[in-house]
């Protein structure tokens, strides 16, 4: 939560958020089986938002990192907001698509900051994920990790390799250009991957084009 380093060192300006982002764990997702991960690049700036939700959303953060507060009320505030997210577009494609109950995922970003104008060097994402996200797959432990926009899957041999029993399935971002025809084909293919009793890795072929 302290981390200001790619502010500092790459030159990448925060939004309203401007600090890192846990991101929500499902009270029944150590229990889950398949225990699923669904990973995407970063948090949005929020540029477009006209509620008031981020700045609430910073105020618990900023008490969580100050010791004032608790991871508890961060997840609340995410499950009651999610369905928010990308203007409902994020629960409909990741829950209804690929047929998953929000209290048993967990979320994931390669870069835990949000950035003005969602800017993301390659040195942010790298040092980040090295720094921060490798430690929370260790932790988490999924059974299923699903890399979501194609600049998540230059990560997909390093989190084979931290969680080599994993299935690792790399698939679109939900807000992909690709037309509906794209997107449900894609949605069949990972809901049955998820769902099968298979445990080997998956290397997907992304179908159509992916804004992320």
């Amino acid at each position: 939560m302290k981390c200001r380093h790619c502010f500092n060192q790459i030159g990448v300006e925060a939004p309203l958020i401007d600090i890192a982002q846990p991101r929500w764990i499902g009270s029944e997702y150590w229990k889950a089986s398949p225990k699923v991960l669904i990973l995407m690049l970063n948090p949005g700036s929020g540029e477009s938002r006209k509620d008031d939700a981020d700045t609430r959303f910073r105020n618990l953060l900023h008490a969580y990192a100050a010791g004032d507060g608790g991871l508890e009320e961060i997840f609340a505030h995410q499950g009651e907001d999610i369905p928010n997210w990308g203007r409902g577009r994020l629960s409909k494609f990741y829950l209804g698509g690929f047929g998953l109950e929000l209290e048993k995922i967990a979320f994931g970003n390669i870069a835990w900051c949000a950035t003005r104008r969602n800017k993301y060097p390659a040195r942010m994402l790298c040092h980040c994920f090295e720094q921060h996200t490798s430690a929370l797959v260790r932790l988490l432990m999924p059974d299923v990790v699903i890399l979501s926009g194609k600049q998540t899957h230059r990560f997909a041999t390093a989190i084979r390799e931290m969680v080599p029993n994993a299935k690792v399935i790399e698939t679109i971002h939900y807000a992909h250009r690709g037309c509906y025809a794209v997107q449900n084909r894609e949605l069949a293919r990972v809901r049955k991957l998820i769902h099968s009793e298979a445990s080997e890795d998956v290397t997907a072929s992304i179908i159509g084009p992916d804004e992320n």
